[in-house]
């Protein structure tokens, strides 16, 4: 069974298995990786939520699918969408979370213009947000490489966040 949602030049996104598990509990527990998102997670919570998602990994449409590289399949982060609420109107925020030792090699920014093509061309979005914490410089940084711009301010968890937003040009 083919479990590839996109691939592009270096990446591949696919669904979930039982063997990311192990790698993503890790991954959402690190507490530097975590800093402007909320983290790090609790560790039973990852792991229950991880295997529910891993026995039924397409049951969302929008969610965080496991990110790896092309010709190594080594896992390097963790990206996709999710359903977010902004002044009262549905959107899809992209999320793109890569493992701190793969940073600065430009990963973030690769899969987050495939996931804004894949959500205009295959899902049919008119706009993707992008939530951020406004001193998360390198995340504003790749949303703009990525053609997004700043939207608006929004008070989110207690704290104001940056949203960036991009609308769909082809439609």
């Amino acid at each position: 069974m083919d479990d590839t949602i996109i691939k592009t030049h270096r990446l591949v996104l696919r669904y979930q298995r039982k063997s990311d598990i192990k790698f993503l509990v890790d991954f959402w527990m690190d507490e530097e990786h975590t800093k402007f998102i909320g983290g790090p997670r609790d560790k039973q919570f990852l792991i229950d939520e991880f295997r529910k998602v891993a026995e039924d990994p397409k049951r969302h449409e929008y969610d965080l699918w496991p990110l790896e590289l092309k010709n190594t399949h080594e896992l390097v982060g963790h990206a996709g969408f999710i359903p977010k609420t902004i002044k009262d109107k549905d959107y899809v925020e992209l999320n793109y979370y890569i493992d701190k030792s793969k940073w600065g090699k430009g990963y973030a920014k690769e899969i987050a213009k495939a996931l804004i093509e894949y959500g205009f061309k295959v899902k049919k979005l008119e706009k993707i947000i992008a939530i951020i914490d406004p001193e998360n410089e390198a995340s504003k940084a790749v949303a703009k490489a990525s053609g997004m711009k700043y939207w608006v301010n929004e008070m989110r968890s207690g704290k104001i966040k940056s949203v960036y937003s991009i609308k769909n040009e082809l439609k």
